[in-house]
Order: C-alpha cells, then sequence, then structure tokens
C-alpha cells in the first residue's frame, strides 16, 4: 500500500471518508515500514507487514507486559499471557464465546438494544455516544455474564466507574504508557476496587452455586488453563465483556448513519444489509487503530531491518485500505463484498476472541436505533464531534435528534 498523501478518485459513497482519511496524517510515511523517531518505534502501515507481524508470535509479540501498571490493570489476563498460557486462555475462550454463543445472545441482545433506543426517542434527542453506543454493549454483557442489568444500584456503580478504568487503559496502552502514580492511574485503581466489591460477591456466589450464564462457565473452564484459577482470575477475565471494541465501533457507526440520511433508508428499507454495514465499519473505521508489537529477535520486514526489542505501531486501519485487497480502498461502501480479511480484530495468535460477540452487539444496536427512527441527524446546536484516541479511536459527542 502506498503510505504517502491519499488519494483517491472515486465517487463519495459516504460523507464521513474525508474526516476519517484525515486522521490518518500522523501515521503516514514514505513507505509502508519505517521508523519514527519522534515515537522512537518502526511504524507499519502495509497489510503484508502487518499481517505478518501479528502472526509471527515468535518474532514479535505485545509489549503490555512490560508497562508499569499492566498487572495492576489487567491481572491474569489473555492480554498479558504468552506461549502456552496463552495459547490455553485463547482456546478457552473461544469455546465459550464463539460463533455458535454469539448467535445465541442475538435474541437478547435485540432485546436490549429496542428497550435502550426506544426509551432514547420518546427523549427526542440523545448523546448517542455516552447514551448508546457505551450503553447497549455494556448492559448486553452484563446480560450473558448473568449480572441483574434491571438493577439500577448495579448498573449506576459500574457504568462511571467503567469511564474511569477506560481512561486509564487508553492512557496505559498509548505511547509509552503511564507511571502508576498518576492521576489517571491512581484514579484507575480506585475504579476497580469500587467495582470488585460489586462484582466479586456475585463471582463468589456463581462458584457456590452455578447458573446458565458466563460467570459460571467460566469457573468451570478456568482451572484447565491454571489450576489454582481463582475469583480474581475470572473477574480479569470477565471485563472485556463489559467494555471492548463495540463500543468505538459503534460510536463511529451511529456518526455515520447521523451523516447520512440516505444510508439510513437504504438500512431501513433492508435490514439485512445492516451486517455488511457493520462489516465495513469494521474495515474503514477500525477502532483498535494501533496494535503494539516488540521485534523479539533481528528481523527483515518491508525491505527494513528491525533489531531486537525494537517497538513497533502496527497501524490497522491503513492496512485495511490495502489496493490490492479492496476495491476503491478508502471508500466507506456499506455494500461491499468483503472478499479479503481486514485486521479490525487482529490477526493470527492474538485474533481477537469477542470478534463474534462485538458483531453481533454492533449489528443488533444498529437494528434496533433504526426500527424505532424514521431520521438520525446530528443536532446543529450542540458540541461537535471529535475523532480521538490513540489505541481505540472513537467519535464523541453525538448529539442527535432522534426522530420517529
Amino acid at each position: 500500500m502506498a503510505t504517502g498523501e491519499i488519494v483517491d478518485t472515486h465517487r463519495a459513497h459516504s460523507p464521513i471518508e474525508a474526516e476519517v482519511g484525515a486522521t490518518f496524517g500522523q501515521w503516514l510515511g514514505d513507505r509502508s515500514v519505517y521508523w519514527s523517531n519522534p515515537r522512537h518505534a518502526w511504524i507499519v502501515t502495509g497489510y503484508p507487514e502487518c499481517a505478518r507481524i501479528l502472526e509471527e508470535s515468535d518474532n514479535f509479540w505485545r509489549d503490555i507486559p512490560q508497562r508499569e501498571g499492566a498487572h495492576e490493570f489487567w491481572g491474569r489476563h489473555l492480554l498479558i499471557l504468552e506461549g502456552r498460557d496463552h495459547r490455553r486462555m485463547h482456546a478457552v475462550h473461544m469455546q465459550l464465546t464463539g460463533e455458535a454463543f454469539a448467535e445465541g445472545i442475538r435474541e437478547k441482545a435485540r432485546e436490549i438494544a429496542r428497550g435502550v433506543s426506544s426509551r432514547l426517542v420518546r427523549q427526542g434527542r440523545a448523546e448517542l455516544a455516552a447514551d448508546y453506543a457505551d450503553t447497549v454493549p455494556f448492559l448486553i454483557g452484563c446480560d450473558f455474564l448473568g449480572l441483574n442489568a434491571a438493577d439500577a444500584a448495579l448498573t449506576e456503580t459500574l457504568l462511571p466507574q467503567m469511564k474511569i478504568r477506560a481512561k486509564w487503559k487508553e492512557a496505559l496502552h498509548s505511547g509509552d504508557g503511564i507511571p502508576l502514580n498518576t492521576k489517571i492511574a491512581q484514579d484507575g485503581q480506585a475504579a476497580l476496587k469500587t467495582m470488585a466489591a460489586v462484582l466479586l460477591p456475585i463471582i463468589r456466589d456463581r462458584r457456590e452455586d452455578p447458573r446458565e450464564d458466563l460467570i459460571s462457565a467460566i469457573w468451570r473452564k478456568g482451572p484447565t488453563i491454571f489450576p489454582d484459577w481463582n475469583e480474581h482470575d475470572v473477574l480479569s477475565t470477565i471485563w472485556s465483556s463489559l467494555d471492548n471494541e463495540t463500543k468505538p465501533l459503534l460510536r463511529g457507526l451511529s456518526y455515520t448513519l447521523c451523516r447520512d440520511p440516505e444510508l439510513q433508508g437504504r438500512l431501513r428499507r433492508d435490514p439485512s444489509l445492516v451486517e455488511g454495514f457493520v462489516e465495513e465499519g469494521l474495515r474503514f473505521l477500525t477502532p483498535f487503530r494501533t496494535i503494539r508489537r516488540t521485534a523479539r529477535k533481528d528481523v527483515d520486514i518491508g525491505g527494513q531491518t528491525m533489531r531486537g526489542g525494537d517497538a513497533i505501531y502496527v497501524i490497522t486501519p491503513l492496512a485495511n485500505r490495502d489496493e490490492e485487497r479492496w476495491a476503491c480502498p478508502h471508500a466507506f461502501d456499506a455494500e461491499r463484498s468483503q472478499q479479503s480479511t481486514h485486521l479490525a480484530f487482529g490477526y493470527g495468535p492474538g485474533y481477537c476472541v469477542g470478534r463474534y460477540v462485538g458483531r453481533v452487539e454492533a449489528a443488533e444496536a444498529i437494528r434496533a436505533m433504526l426500527a424505532e427512527t424514521s431520521m438520525l441527524s446530528l443536532d446543529a446546536g450542540a458540541t461537535k464531534p471529535e475523532w480521538a484516541g490513540e489505541m481505540y479511536h472513537s467519535v464523541s459527542p453525538i448529539h442527535a435528534i432522534l426522530q420517529r
């Protein structure tokens, strides 16, 4: 993929194309693999090189475990593990939350999304980032974990604390990370303690009195990974069900709809197009924008030589604009036939274990909002939305007018 100035002569498919394209400026170089002095790291934007780095775990692996605060944030989590422990944990995740599980939660996800969208539409206005995109996946996750999403005290405690945790998460994974003694990290640790006080009693209850929910299933499977599997391992495992990549994706999809009335109309007339809209959103928006890796040894890639210990930024949304894999790759085409594997969920041994659940959550949330409205539009008198975030890139606030 050419990584100079992005030029595309296609007919505009979506009003968001130019503004999303403009957010890539900081990552563009004169070739697909280049050294950045300001970041003291390699920047990788080409599809073949990105895919190779994500696939070859013997040559490249995450730098997260070495970051200050990573173990305090994640615990014994999939993102911290490597080697056999990582493979076992990944396999258990896929057994528990694979494609069949995702299809099994679809009906309940639809019901939850319809309930939230109906309430917002009655209000006539909403901030779709916080009120919808962040809330719906959280409530769906609560439901399949076995938490009582109808318990106002529970959700009113967890949701604000999850937002505090999310700020620490972004800071921890961006740039060189963030020390534990900073305010963001200290606030994040306090949020984890507050949420643990709510969640650990529920987790203990599921150990003694298992039910048909994911927390109980995690208790059953956990000892196959670690014989000393404990309640804190369960807690570390369930975070991603409550705070995940569906949120920034759904923000971007909601904003796209607000900007494009014609697309709204097409999706309302034919809801079967929604899955394709979500998949193109994953490719085009790729909310998980930067994946960090470290070279484990000297490696030649993309005409460059990386030395063992070198830091790497894998820029997946630019890889997802490879002209050899997608026609008019800089266009957002909701009806595109995805004939290549995009890298929105990563690739290789670290392939996102939540990819099936995330697709279902996003599709049902979009279907619900379209079904409850006749038109979504941005509130011109409200704060203008902005794109931001190094690791999770999304848009907010999205103040919208919702018409029945």
